[in-house]
C-alpha cells in the first residue's frame, strides 16, 4: 500500500518537473477568477437606486407643490381611488395612501377624511344574476356620500412602475359637478429631487418662473407732470408731483389703487409777477384719485418691449376755499421695468371757489398734460 502511494507521488513530481506551464496556468486561473467576480458584484450598487428612494423623490415634488400653493381643492379632502400597474402588489396601495396623507398633513392645514363608504361595494340580485355596484360608477351615490361625510373634494391616484422609472398621477374632483379641480403627473426621471442630486441650481429656475407667473404685488411710482389746468379766470401751466400706489391682479393685466398729486403754477415757482388771479394752485392743494388701469401686455409681460397702459381715475382737488371733483384718463408707455411716459386728459365739473374777500368764483374746465414716472 505504501509502495503504491510512493509511486503516485513520484509520478506527479515528475510531471510537474517536465511540464511547469500546467501548474502556472492553474495558479493564474485561480487568482484571476475571484477578482472578476468581485468587480461584477460592485457595479450594480453604483448603477441602480433603491425603489423607495426614487418614490420618495417623486413624493418630494408633490410636497414642493403643496408648500408653494400649487395644489387646489384641498379643503376636506378624501382619497377615493388608487390604481397601480400590474407589477405592483395590491398591498402597496395602502402605503401610497399613507405617504400622500402624510405629505398633505405635514405641509398644509387640510382635513383628510377617511371615506370607507367610497370603497364599499354593494351586491344586488336581479333575477338569476348578481349585480355588484360601487359608488365609483354612481355619481349620485358619490355625491350623497360626500354630503353625509362632509367631504368637499375627492382625490384619485394612479401609480405606474417601469424599469426606466415611475410615474405618479394625481387629480382632485368636485363631487357635486364631477369636474376636475386639479391634476398633475410626477415623473421620477424629471423630478425636482433627482435634479438636485444631479447638481441643478433651482434658484435660477425659480427666479425665471417668477417673472412669467402671476404674483400679487403692490407697486409704488413717483411721477412728475406738466399740466395745463383751469384756474380761477384763465388757464395756466402747472408742475405736479404725484405719488401712485397700485396693486396688480388678473395675472398682471389689471391694476387698482390711488394717486395723490400736488400742483403748483409755474409762475409761482419762478417768482413771476403775473400771479394775480392765480390762487388755486399757488397755495397748498391736494388732488386724490382712485385709479383703475389695464395693462396691454398680451399673454406674458416682456420687459424688453414697450408696453401700453390705459388708466381712468376719479376723485377731486382740495385747495384753500375750494373743493371740486375731477375725472382723469390717460395712456402710458412703459419702458424697461421701472420707467413710464404718460399723457393724460381730464375734466373738472363746475365747483365754487370761496375767496377770502367773500367773492365766489366758479372753476370748471379741461386739463391736459404729460408726465414721466419711475417705479421703485
Amino acid at each position: 500500500m505504501n509502495n503504491h502511494l510512493f509511486i503516485k507521488f513520484y509520478i506527479l513530481l515528475l510531471l510537474s518537473t517536465l511540464f511547469p506551464s500546467l501548474s502556472m496556468a492553474s495558479e493564474e486561473e485561480t487568482t484571476t477568477v475571484p477578482t472578476q467576480s468581485s468587480e461584477k458584484t460592485n457595479d450594480p450598487s453604483e448603477n441602480y437606486r433603491n425603489f423607495y428612494e426614487v418614490f420618495d423623490d417623486v413624493m418630494g415634488d408633490f410636497e414642493y407643490d403643496l408648500k408653494n400653493g400649487q395644489v387646489t381643492g384641498l379643503k376636506d379632502l378624501a382619497i377615493r381611488n388608487i390604481a397601480t400597474s400590474e407589477n405592483i402588489p395590491s398591498s402597496f396601495k395602502h402605503h401610497i395612501e399613507l405617504a400622500v396623507t402624510e405629505r398633505i398633513l405635514k405641509t398644509t392645514k387640510t382635513r383628510v377624511i377617511q371615506c370607507l363608504a367610497c370603497k364599499a361595494k354593494r351586491s344586488i340580485l336581479k333575477g338569476d344574476q348578481v349585480v355588484i355596484t360601487s359608488p365609483e360608477t354612481n355619481p349620485a351615490e358619490l355625491s350623497r356620500i360626500a354630503k353625509t361625510s362632509n367631504i368637499s373634494n375627492f382625490m384619485d391616484i394612479s401609480f405606474a412602475y417601469h424599469p426606466s422609472g415611475m410615474v405618479l398621477s394625481m387629480s382632485i374632483v368636485d363631487p357635486e359637478s364631477g369636474g376636475i379641480v386639479w391634476s398633475r403627473t410626477y415623473n421620477s426621471e424629471t423630478s425636482r429631487a433627482s435634479a438636485f442630486k444631479r447638481g441643478v441650481d433651482f434658484s435660477q429656475v425659480d427666479e425665471a418662473r417668477k417673472n412669467t407667473e402671476y404674483q400679487p404685488m403692490i407697486q409704488y411710482r413717483l411721477a412728475l407732470y406738466y399740466l395745463y389746468e383751469k384756474d380761477i379766470s384763465e388757464y395756466t401751466g402747472t408742475l405736479g408731483l404725484a405719488f401712485r400706489m397700485m396693486e396688480r391682479y388678473d395675472n398682471r393685466h389689471k391694476e387698482v389703487g390711488f394717486e395723490a398729486d400736488y400742483l403748483r403754477t409755474v409762475s409761482s415757482i419762478i417768482g413771476s409777477a403775473t400771479t394775480s388771479g392765480s390762487t388755486l394752485y399757488g397755495t397748498i392743494n391736494l388732488t386724490l384719485l382712485f385709479i383703475h388701469s389695464w395693462n396691454l401686455i398680451g399673454g406674458e409681460e416682456n420687459f424688453n418691449m414697450v408696453r401700453g397702459n390705459i388708466f381712468i381715475g376719479i376723485g377731486g382737488t382740495y385747495a384753500s376755499g375750494f373743493l371740486g371733483g375731477l375725472v382723469r384718463a390717460g395712456y402710458e408707455w412703459r419702458l424697461a421695468k421701472h420707467w413710464a411716459v404718460s399723457s393724460l386728459v381730464g375734466y373738472r365739473p363746475k365747483a365754487t371757489l370761496f375767496i377770502s374777500s367773500g367773492v365766489q368764483e366758479s372753476v370748471s374746465g379741461i386739463e391736459a398734460g404729460l408726465g414721466i414716472s419711475g417705479l421703485f
